[in-house]
């Protein structure tokens, strides 16, 4: 199945070793579902849980050839966003936004001739996509973006809402979530892959939620794009209260499952659970019902010790914010109970700090990326414990 529909599949190879009895090779594949929840105690107040889809591989995410070849070939183009947010830019409200993104360099003339360079740009572009997603946006405005903040205390690129990004927005009459995830899926997604599963189950149920939003995002690289489709729900004014977080109930399931796509190899990092506490407190410590995975160091990477079992992995490095992604390890499915997390004075916690104010917009796409991306410096150089 994943050499019929995986050409561009990235595969490192690893060894190891359970029981002295086989070794089976662990494989990362271009495709990525991860389920993030962010309690921000520190700015917002907000507890956000979201559900990314994501890949660089246009037999997964289908885009029409003329607009793949034009974003390519395009160094101008940082982002594409479209988004049903309540406020995509400032300025505007309960809209759906398509957002083209280019870079500003510095020293290079005036705000309007930034502004009439990135209108032109955009425009060059909103044709194809108001009809590879079947969308009616009409001009907006252009926005500068000037704050850094948020990309700076995540280690994100930037190419979102760094400072000096200039968005061309174009706008349209609000339709649900429930609506536009569907539509958008179906354009873009495969069937074969819709049909397996997995997180993008739980996208999918989440999306019924009134207050749920999503987006459909293209972030240029050096070679290649990320395209990511996500569907995130806000709980506000709850982080500063929070106690427990309680995964699966923000996502309105007991049990969250890996995708089909998975199931004919070992891809243990291609299906993750990412949880981002970003606390008032900076002494604040988190306590977790289930495995907590070794670190180590690998070609100054902070890893995992083992891939192969199941639990919380800690990053030690992720600065002034408590950062840990579940790994299923050889499991296919996680329950609730394994999922919960405390906040508060126990035994073995991991300790937090405190974070910078950002875009929670912006945040949640740039925490998807990295998230996913992290998969791959997990892989490189590691071997598993006996």
């Amino acid at each position: 199945m994943h050499k019929a529909v995986l050409p561009l599949l990235l595969i490192f190879a690893m060894t190891y070793s359970v029981d002295n009895v086989f070794a089976e090779q662990a494989r990362l594949a271009t495709y990525h579902e991860v389920a993030q929840v962010i309690v921000d105690q520190k700015i917002s107040n907000n507890v956000t849980a979201s559900i990314s889809l994501q890949t660089t591989s246009i037999q997964e995410f289908q885009i029409p050839p003329e607009l793949d070849a034009k974003i390519r070939n395009n160094t101008d183009v940082v982002g594409i966003i479209i988004t049903n947010e309540n406020q995509c830019v400032l300025g505007v409200q309960d809209q759906i936004c398509v957002m083209i993104n280019t870079k500003r360099e510095s020293g290079q003339g005036g705000i309007i001739e930034a502004q009439d360079k990135a209108r032109k740009i955009g425009d060059s572009y909103i044709e194809e996509i108001n009809n590879a997603f079947k969308l009616n946006t009409k001009f907006h405005s252009v926005f500068i973006h000037y704050d850094d903040s948020s990309n700076k205390a995540l280690e994100t690129s930037g190419q979102v809402s760094g400072s000096g990004t200039v968005s061309t927005v174009y706008t349209a009459q609000v339709q649900s979530t429930d609506y536009m995830f569907n539509k958008i899926s179906a354009i873009l997604i495969p069937m074969q892959i819709r049909n397996m599963g997995g997180f993008f189950d739980v996208a999918q149920e989440l999306a019924k939620d009134d207050n749920s939003r999503m987006s459909f995002t293209i972030l240029p690289r050096e070679h290649d794009y990320i395209m990511q489709l996500k569907v995130s729900e806000k709980y506000p004014n709850t982080a500063k209260e929070t106690k427990e977080i309680d995964t699966l109930k923000l996502f309105k399931v007991d049990e969250i499952k890996k995708s089909n796509y998975f199931s004919d190899g070992f891809f243990p990092l291609n299906s993750l659970i990412h949880i981002v506490v970003l606390p008032a407190d900076d002494t604040i410590k988190v306590h977790t019902n289930t495995n907590v995975i070794d670190s180590i160091e690998k070609n100054n990477q902070t890893v995992p010790a083992d891939i192969t079992k199941s639990g919380w992995f800690f990053n030690s490095k992720s600065g002034n914010k408590i950062e840990a992604m579940y790994l299923f390890g050889d499991e296919f499915s996680a329950k609730r109970q394994d999922l919960i997390m405390t906040l508060g004075e126990k035994e073995n916690m991991i300790e937090g700090g405190n974070l910078p104010g950002a875009n929670e917009m912006y945040i949640l796409i740039g925490i998807g990326v990295v998230a996913a991306g992290a998969a791959i410096y997990y892989l490189k150089g590691f071997r598993a414990k006996n």
